[in-house]
């Protein structure tokens, strides 16, 4: 009897950066994370993952996918006509449905105890994604924190490109602090209230938290709520079990 492969690789390719995620027996092994501006990197670390079962998912425009699926040749290339475990023809437009959107609502999906689940990803954008049993039913897309700094900047005449800080009071004082405060009052202010209007539509609701900014929402979490900086990639590595 043949013996069933234990290794796995997960590899997310962002707008910023390429994350190769090993697994071993469901259990994250290593990782590495690799700027996409490095190019040789990528491609000598991608390419040592040849022979290992493997999932790409990539946000990436064509050729870039391309680029890094010849070095990979992976088992499945994730796409909205990809087999999941979940259902996804319950959101009117699947075929623009994103793959890390895909992979954070089968990963809550699979984690939650509940038969509602919300995704809070905070990254380039805030995505809120809901899951209701087993099935994907949308959410929302705003602009994240550097976005919105730099919407500021190029779309007016006289404000300053900023660098994001990790706290800032809630009346600034110049405008470099009324910039700042905006946008992570603001986003905070954002988050609190979808997390309200969820919790008051949707009992029982398991909620988690999850993208590269996760670090920056302070809200005190409760025990509803479950931060994983894994959340993507464990959503991922399910869709590659499932169809291997």
């Amino acid at each position: 009897m043949k013996q069933e492969k234990t290794k796995f690789c997960v590899v997310d390719a962002g707008n910023t950066r390429v994350k190769v995620i090993d697994f071993e027996n469901g259990e994250v092994l290593s990782q590495v994370f690799i700027s996409i501006e490095e190019k040789e990197k990528i491609k000598s670390i991608i390419s040592s993952k040849k022979e290992v079962t493997s999932i790409l998912s990539s946000v990436l425009n064509e050729e870039m996918r391309n680029w890094i699926a010849d070095l990979l040749q992976p088992n499945v290339v994730l796409s909205n006509q990809t087999p999941l475990p979940i259902r996804i023809d319950t959101y009117r437009t699947p075929q623009t449905l994103g793959a890390d959107r895909i992979a954070n609502a089968v990963a809550a999906n699979h984690y939650s105890k509940t038969t509602n689940s919300l995704v809070i990803d905070i990254g380039t954008c805030i995505k809120f994604d809901f899951v209701q049993e087993g099935k994907f039913i949308g959410g929302s897309i705003s602009p994240g924190y550097g976005m919105r700094l730099k919407a500021m900047h190029e779309f007016t005449g006289g404000l300053p490109l900023l660098e994001l800080e990790e706290q800032s009071q809630l009346i600034g004082d110049s405008t470099k602090n009324a910039m700042m405060s905006g946008v992570l009052n603001g986003i905070q202010a954002e988050i609190e209230g979808f997390i309200n209007q969820y919790n008051q539509q949707y009992q029982p609701l398991t909620i988690f938290l999850t993208g590269g900014d996760l670090k920056r929402f302070d809200k005190e979490l409760k025990n509803s709520i479950f931060a994983d900086d894994y959340l993507t990639v464990k959503g991922l590595y399910l869709i590659l079990k499932h169809n291997v």
